[in-house]
């Protein structure tokens, strides 16, 4: 029942925080009212009616962020009708304050002007049913409050852009200088490692008198090609830093059915790898394809440069609602106890919690390393 009753309050947006605002808007008003000596008080006493007008002109407060006008104009509805009946007026003005501040943070300003001046008239019209003394400070007291609501409403929300301004600022200068730095370093050095890697294999390439050439200069076109679609993933990665337009035609995004290339290129450089696809192969969303890819790619990245694996396994397995990834080799497995100089296993655990998977590294069942991916696919029935 208490999962029921905290589901349907998070359909709403309701938190916890809103439940105890609106309590304490609603008991201790009243408490101080039944706490007074009656002979203080001049107004009608609360009774069973006046608290069930008062608890239903607190319930707003609850649904304030997600209704903020309507929130308002129901609870002025309520207090219209409570004062009108001459209970103690008092007790309703924090209520109406709270919802005029939210209204002022969430809303523009010009709703903002438009539900204090309907709040105004509302206090208006109630003053004008007969009282037995003076009305002057019953108008001007919650008048004041609300100007104070308004304005406050509209000030923490100016804080608030600019915070946020502030942050994306910051944010789009470090981008920046990250683009920079990728431009300046890291493609300079992959620009001279494909420069040198094509020229000597061409070079090699024309040795038709000495076959054992071949298998080097086939090593340096695949550092070429690997080279090659480095940059161009870094050009794109580059647009992307600084805020320009992709051309996905020109620069493809990564996805599952690059895996095979992936293999290939893998293959080539001395480890025979197999991929193993099993169950209904179907599209994914982008975060997901890319993320499996990455994770995939820095795996056998790993075997190739840690393991001295001579075989290697990546099995992609399609399930009702998750995608499961795992690559195994038959290398000499974790010999350091766990520890790991580079950032390769933290990077891929990044990546599956970023999309709301996970990932487990660690020995293979029969020797070598595991990388197992498990992503979820919510929607995919």
């Amino acid at each position: 029942m208490r999962t029921v009753v905290l589901v349907g309050a998070r359909r709403w947006g309701i938190g916890r925080g809103d439940l105890l605002l609106t309590a304490a808007l609603l008991v201790l008003p009243v408490a101080a009212v039944l706490a007074l000596p009656r002979h203080w008080l001049d107004d009608r006493e609360l009774d069973a009616l006046g608290i069930t007008l008062l608890v239903l002109a607190t319930m707003p407060v609850l649904v304030r962020r997600r209704y903020p006008i309507q929130g308002l104009l129901f609870c002025l509805a309520v207090q219209m009708v409570y004062h009108a009946l001459n209970y103690t007026h008092e007790v309703m003005l924090p209520v109406a304050v709270v919802l005029i501040y939210t209204v002022s943070l969430t809303t523009s300003r010009v709703s903002t002007l438009a539900m204090v001046g309907i709040s105004v008239a509302g206090v208006l019209v109630s003053a004008s049913v007969p009282q037995d003394e003076s009305i002057g400070a019953e108008v001007i007291s919650p008048l004041g409050w609300f100007a104070v609501a308004a304005v406050g409403g509209q000030a923490m929300r100016l804080h608030r852009a600019l915070l946020t301004e502030t942050s994306e600022r910051r944010v789009a200068e470090e981008r920046l200088r990250i683009a920079r730095d990728l431009h300046d370093v890291l493609a300079h050095h992959i620009v001279v490692i494909n420069s040198h890697a094509g020229v000597a294999a061409h070079l090699l390439d024309e040795r038709t008198d000495d076959p054992t050439l071949s298998p080097i200069s086939q090593s340096l076109h695949t550092v070429a090609d690997a080279s090659s679609g480095v940059l161009a993933e870094l050009r794109t990665t580059l647009d992307v830093l600084r805020g320009h337009e992709v051309d996905v035609d020109r620069h493809p995004t990564p996805d599952l059915a690059g895996l095979a290339r992936l293999v290939a290129v893998t293959t080539a450089v001395g480890v025979q790898v197999e991929l193993r696809i099993s169950g209904t192969s179907r599209p994914l969303p982008a975060a997901v394809e890319i993320t499996l890819y990455r994770i995939a790619q820095e795996a056998l990245t790993n075997v190739v440069k840690h393991a001295h694996a001579r075989q290697a396994l990546v099995q992609l397995e399609y399930d009702v609602d998750e995608v499961r990834l795992e690559v195994t080799d038959d290398g000499r497995g974790r010999s350091d106890g766990g520890s790991t100089a580079g950032y390769g296993i933290a990077g891929m655990k990044e990546r599956a919690q970023s999309v709301g998977g996970r990932l487990v590294t660690g020995d293979g069942r029969y020797g070598g390393f595991r990388v197992a991916a498990t992503v979820p696919t919510p929607g995919a029935r």
